[in-house]
């Protein structure tokens, strides 16, 4: 089993010429081909070193005792080809997933954090917190969380399963939204289900949490129960919304997702009782 563990600062780590790098283009990954065609055959970092210009490269942690930087180059290499980082995670290992998941969103936070956001001096790295300070007014920038709740609704024999606007494909998930300013997540959950839904939820249960890199989510995953209310779907989030029966489930996410582990929860727990 892979072991994934972070230093506790951006720059920590023994970085050498044996040093696994783990390649972007922008907000895409980077692979060798064959990767591209099999993404579960193989790890996505690697020892071979890349040509060409590099926007971006920090050491994320360890793999296996070896240490891993993350870079972004400008362009693909040759025998390499990008792949949205969507697309690799829903075909990966569930051990690739958690260390790419992390990648990505360390990335995104040194992309976009680069100045204080109090006085506008150029932000440093600091050798024992994985932040960055200012070194105006000592300000300490941290990579940004954004907390969600996603569930799964039980009604009897059913489950409320939604294709969102967003995905490319007729795959049906859970409903999912962010935790607002001075919600607890509980009514986080209420709140996203009567509005996407139209429905009342009763009994929500905390069940499993998973980070998400898009860009910087905590998904924070409840199996609930169906209370009252006819199904009122938003059609700016959806574009469609029903009940499913448990032996006739639609096209699911991904296994190793947060998504997926609700749903198959949510059936075994049906089954069961």
């Amino acid at each position: 089993m892979i072991e994934f563990e972070y230093h506790p600062a951006i720059e920590a780590g023994q970085d050498s010429e044996d040093t696994l790098t783990l390649y972007f283009v922008g907000e895409q990954l980077l692979l060798p081909q064959r990767l591209i065609d099999q993404p579960d055959s193989d790890v996505p970092w690697s020892k071979e070193t890349l040509a060409g210009e590099r926007t971006l490269e920090m050491v994320l942690g360890t793999v296996d005792g070896e240490t891993l930087r993350i870079a972004e180059l400008t362009q693909a290499q040759d025998g390499w080809q990008t792949i949205s980082l969507r697309d690799y995670l829903m075909n990966s290992r569930e051990q690739d997933f958690r260390v790419v998941n992390a990648a990505a969103q360390l990335k995104y936070w040194r992309s976009t954090q680069n100045y204080c956001s109090r006085c506008g001096t150029g932000l440093v790295t600091i050798a024992n917190d994985r932040a960055l300070l200012c070194p105006s007014c000592q300000y300490r920038s941290y990579p940004k969380i954004s907390p969600c709740v996603i569930a799964v609704v039980r009604k009897g024999r059913q489950l409320l399963l939604a294709n969102s606007n967003r995905h490319r494909t007729a795959m049906y998930s859970c409903l999912a939204g962010f935790i607002e300013a001075g919600e607890s997540a509980e009514e986080a959950l209420a709140r996203e289900i009567f509005e996407e839904a139209g429905i009342q939820v009763k009994n929500p249960q905390y069940l499993v949490s998973q980070a998400w890199p898009f860009p910087h989510q905590l998904m924070l995953g409840y199996l609930c129960e169906y209370d009252s209310g006819e199904l009122n779907i938003d059609t700016t989030e959806l574009n469609s919304a029903d009940w499913f029966d448990i032996d006739d489930l639609p096209l699911l996410p991904a296994s190793q997702t947060v998504a997926r582990k609700l749903i198959d929860a949510a059936v075994t727990l049906i089954r069961d009782c």
